[in-house]
C-alpha cells in the first residue's frame, strides 16, 4: 500500500504567522553555528578537559536518550545546552571567541535581546513587528565572524621542517608527497606517489584565530592536527565499518570528515599531546587499512547519509566545515 503523501510545507504551516516561521529558521541557524564554534574553541583550547566547563545538569540529555523508541543523533552536551549558558561559557573564554564575535560589552546586550525573542517564539507568542529585523542585524553583525570561523577551520598548515614535529614526523614516511627543501628555506612537495601504499597519512596543523605564536605543536592550546587518511590507487573506505571499529576514540577528535569514499579527515586537539594523537591515528590508521578496497566512489549524497546516522562530531562532504577555505569569500548567513 502506498503511503499517503505527506502535506506540503504551507499547508502544514497554514495556521503559523510567517514571521514566526522566518524567525525560527534564522535562530536556527544562528545557535546551530554558535555551539559549533563554541564546542571547536573549547576542544582546542582544552582537550579531554573541554566539557569541564559545561552546565552540569544532565537531565535534558538523559531525558531525551530515555526516550529509546525515537533517538536523535545529538550526543554533545552543547546541544542540551540553553542560550543563557552558552553565553556564560562564551563570557568566560572570551578571548577564544573575540575574533568572532563584536565587542564584548555589545555582544552581550545583543544577546540579551536575542535570549528574549527565543522564549518568545519557543513559547509560541507572537512577539514585536521588529524581533525578525532584530535577528537578522545580529546576523550581519557576526557573518563576517563566523565566516572566518569556518574557513579557519579550513587552513591547513604544514610543520616546516616536518621532522621538528614529532607527530609529523611519525607519518612521514606514509606521505605521498612529502615537504623537502630544494633551497634554503623554500620548500615544497617532492617525491613520486607510491600507488602500492593501500592507505596514505597527510599532518597539517590549523591554528585558531585566537593562538599566540608558539615554538612547537604538540600540546599547545589553540592548534588541531588536521590528518588526512587517503585510499591509495582508486581504492575507497568502507566508512561504515570504520566508524563502528574506531568508536572507543570517537571522543578525543573534534570531527571526523567524510568525504566521496577515498578520504577520511580527523581533527584532533594538539593539547593532548603527540603520544596521544600518534596514538589515535595509528588505531584509525588500521581500522582504514582492514576496510579499503577497490570499488567506484561514494556519492556525496550517501556521505552525507552516512555521516547523519552518527552523532555531530561526524561531518560529511556537505557540511561548510568540510569544504569551506579562506578563497572561498561569500555572506554566511545570507542575512
Amino acid at each position: 500500500m502506498t503511503p499517503p503523501a505527506l502535506p506540503t510545507l504551507s499547508e502544514e504551516a497554514r495556521e503559523v504567522p510567517e514571521r514566526a516561521l522566518r524567525l525560527y529558521a534564522r535562530l536556527w541557524q544562528f545557535e546551530t553555528w554558535l555551539r559549533t564554534i563554541v564546542y571547536v574553541e573549547l576542544r582546542a583550547l582544552l582537550g579531554d578537559g573541554w566539557s569541564a566547563s559545561l552546565p552540569r545538569d544532565t537531565r535534558p540529555f538523559d531525558a531525551d536518550k530515555r526516550l529509546t523508541h525515537m533517538p536523535t543523533r545529538e550526543m554533545n552536551a552543547l546541544s542540551y545546552a540553553q542560550l543563557g549558558q552558552l553565553m556564560t561559557l562564551i563570557g568566560q573564554h572570551w578571548d577564544c571567541f573575540a575574533p568572532y564575535l563584536p565587542p564584548q560589552t555589545l555582544w552581550e546586550a545583543k544577546l540579551k535581546e536575542v535570549l528574549q525573542i527565543r522564549h518568545r517564539i519557543a513559547h509560541f507568542r507572537a512577539g514585536h513587528a521588529d524581533d525578525h529585523a532584530r535577528v537578522l542585524q545580529l546576523l550581519r553583525d557576526v557573518d563576517r565572524g563566523f565566516w572566518t570561523f569556518c574557513t579557519s577551520y579550513n587552513d591547513g598548515r604544514p610543520v616546516l621542517p616536518p621532522d621538528r614535529d614529532p607527530v609529523t614526523k611519525h607519518f612521514l614516511a606514509l606521505d605521498p608527497l612529502p615537504w623537502g627543501d630544494f633551497e634554503p628555506n623554500q620548500w615544497a612537495r617532492i617525491g613520486v606517489v607510491d600507488r602500492s601504499e593501500v592507505v596514505n597519512v597527510q599532518v597539517n596543523v590549523l591554528r585558531r584565530p585566537w593562538a599566540g605564536d608558539v615554538d612547537a605543536v604538540d600540546g599547545a592550546p589553540g592548534r588541531l592536527y588536521d590528518i588526512q587518511l587517503r585510499a591509495g590507487d582508486r581504492r575507497v573506505f568502507d566508512y561504515r565499518s570504520i566508524l563502528e571499529r574506531t568508536k572507543p576514540t570517537h571522543d578525543r577528535l573534534v570531527h571526523v570528515t567524510l568525504d566521496t569514499g577515498d578520504a577520511i579527515r580527523l581533527t584532533i586537539p594538539a593539547v593532548l599531546g603527540s603520544n596521544d594523537v600518534i596514538e589515535l591515528v595509528e588505531t584509525w590508521l588500521g581500522a582504514a587499512r582492514h576496510n579499503v578496497r577497490r570499488g567506484s566512489a561514494t556519492t556525496s549524497e550517501n556521505a552525507n547519509a552516512i555521516a547523519a546516522e552518527w552523532p555531530e562530531y561526524v561531518l560529511g562532504p556537505g557540511h561548510p566545515l568540510a569544504y569551506l577555505g579562506p578563497d572561498m569569500p561569500c555572506s554566511f548567513f545570507d542575512a
